[in-house]
């Protein structure tokens, strides 16, 4: 019984039996000495009344020696005379009996009281006997024998034995209901003590014990009861704490990973797996490594796919300040250094661009200067340089109208605008440059084409813009088509087709952006600045519009884009643009 109630049921119970046994084995000697002794005494006391009887018959009837055996014999009760006594053995009693040994004579005649236990041939039993002599004016004439079987005193003992024997049984059994319940209500509360503990060990701090002692096991559960819910509430506390923390940690744009004292990736969020999916991060293990064996904060930029990544890992201590991990955030740059790039690029297109028409017009003023160029060449040298200038201040100005729209500093009154008069002005304007290469501009705009709602100025800027695109890049005799569309989402969509070399496919991400150009060994010839389809993007955006690009090489390229249609055509739009941060 290894349970602790086997373990009290089996204490009580032994304790019980031990101690039953020891009370029964110490009972059964002692009333059989008790049982004999007092049996001796009343033996005893009937042999001396029967001698006193005997002795005073003796002297009222002078009875002569060897008379005495007329009073023989009861059936546990010999009468002796002196001849029988002296004469044991071999010859004592009628028929030489021998009921007494040689020393218990001697001590009758002495005039003392026998007692003795011995086998008697005579009746063929063992007896408890006493003799008590009988007196006649001092002198002993005789003796009286009382006797009782022992047969008949062991079989008294025997059953007095049986009866203690069995009160001790009732007794045990009685014992062990006793026990049982004992050792139940002992053991009970702790088993279930047990079975509450195991359970909070396993994280059910909502189990209770239940109370119904007073004692010290009482007070013990309440001690569990009060044990659990304190660690019910600082658990659900840390589960909360820990919620809000994975939480965050899993919202956050920028990927997490930590890792344990030995460099085990202990915890990531959704970002930190997405960028080692394809596996471990050198450069991140060793940074991880590094911060563990330093106990300082370290960084390091690392590229996964294409992605700049920044990772900047601290370590993480104890209260006794022993580094026992590190966390890592991994903030995604790739915007960053794209923006570093743009901006390297911008700073050098425009140095480039600046730089050329200053150096033509650097190099005309000084040969004017020096009489290099005559006076008849002068004003041809002149004009180039007027329009070098001219170049030089377009781009400026493409340089501020962008700034201003990326900047989102822009405050239009939006109208409804009539795209058919816009195309005409457009036309008008772009004759002369048009008619140099030869080109001819066609349109397909259907008659009852709604107006747009848009600033109208802007929206002129934006037709010349990609109108002046297609010129550059169309073939002399060329045609540029102007289309325009309403969809059924109530929204209209202006494309300007050209007949030029088409775009590559890898080019076409891009053409949208600052100083791209798709032939950079013709960027000088196009004569444009690289500004002209941002510029078209910003200001259809800003809008609240869309532009597209569809091309393929040696097929042309279509520039789109997209405005809703005015709901009234003569009421005025009063939205203003959205604003472009």
């Amino acid at each position: 019984m290894s349970s602790i109630f086997g373990r009290l049921f089996g204490s009580y119970l032994a304790v019980i039996v031990v101690t039953l046994v020891v009370v029964y084995l110490a009972t059964a000697h002692l009333f059989a000495d008790y049982y004999f002794a007092a049996r001796e005494t009343e033996l005893l006391r009937e042999a001396e009344a029967r001698a006193g009887i005997l002795a005073a018959e003796e002297g009222r009837q002078r009875l002569r020696p060897g008379e005495h055996l007329l009073l023989m014999l009861e059936e546990r009760l010999v009468v002796l005379d002196r001849r029988q006594i002296e004469a044991a053995p071999p010859g004592c009693g009628p028929g030489h009996r021998s009921w007494l040994g040689p020393e218990e004579c001697s001590r009758l005649l002495a005039g003392e009281t026998v007692t003795t236990r011995r086998y008697l041939p005579h009746i063929d039993r063992e007896v408890l006997a006493v003799a008590a002599p009988i007196r006649q004016d001092g002198e002993v004439t005789g003796a009286v024998l009382v006797f009782a079987p022992v047969a008949d005193l062991d079989a008294t003992v025997a059953t007095v034995r049986r009866i203690t024997l069995s009160a001790a049984g009732v007794a045990v059994l009685l014992a062990m209901g006793l026990s049982f319940w004992l050792s139940r209500s002992l053991s009970g509360p702790l088993l279930e003590m047990s079975r509450v503990s195991v359970d909070m060990a396993r994280g059910r701090f909502d189990r209770r014990v239940t109370v119904q002692r007073k004692d010290e096991i009482g007070q013990l559960a309440e001690n569990l009861n009060l044990l659990a819910g304190s660690l019910d509430r600082s658990v659900g506390e840390l589960a909360r704490e820990k919620g809000k923390l994975e939480s965050i940690v899993a919202n956050m744009a920028e990927g997490v990973v930590a890792v344990d004292g030995g460099g085990e990736v202990i915890l990531t969020n959704a970002p930190a797996r997405n960028y080692m999916k394809n596996g471990t991060v050198p450069e991140l293990t060793a940074l991880f490594e590094a911060v563990l064996a330093k106990g300082e904060r370290g960084a390091a930029e690392m590229e996964l796919d294409g992605v700049h990544l920044l990772a900047q890992c601290s370590p993480v201590r104890r209260g006794d300040g022993a580094v026992f991990g590190a966390v890592a955030v991994l903030q995604d740059i790739t915007a960053l250094r794209r923006l570093e790039q743009m901006r390297r690029d911008f700073v050098a297109n425009v140095s480039h661009e600046l730089r050329t028409p200053l150096t033509a017009i650097q190099g005309i003023i000084e040969g004017l200067i020096d009489g290099v160029i005559s006076e008849t060449e002068a004003d041809r040298y002149l004009r180039v340089a007027h329009g070098e200038s001219l170049r030089m201040n377009r781009l400026v100005q493409d340089l501020l109208d962008l700034a201003a729209l990326e900047a989102g500093r822009i405050d239009w009154e939006l109208h409804a605008v009539e795209l058919p008069e816009i195309l005409d002005r457009l036309e008008t304007r772009l004759q002369a440059p048009l008619s140099e290469k030869g080109l001819a501009v066609r349109r397909e705009v259907p008659p009852d084409l709604p107006p747009l709602p848009a600033n109208e100025s802007r929206l002129e800027q934006v037709l010349t813009n990609l109108v002046e695109n297609a010129a550059r890049f169309s073939p002399p005799g060329g045609v540029i088509t102007i289309a325009a569309e309403k969809r059924p989402d109530n929204r209209i969509t202006v494309t300007v087709r050209d007949q030029g070399p088409g775009i590559p496919p890898e080019d076409l991400p891009h053409v949208w952006e600052r100083f791209y150009r798709v032939e950079k060994s013709r960027a000088r010839e196009s004569g444009g600045t690289g500004l002209g389809l941002a510029i078209v993007r910003q200001i259809v955006e800003a809008q609240g519009g869309e532009v597209a690009v569809e091309s393929s090489p040696g097929a042309g390229a279509s520039f789109s884009f997209t405005l809703p249609a005015a709901e009234n055509e003569t009421s005025q739009v009063k939205a203003r643009a959205r604003t472009i941060t």
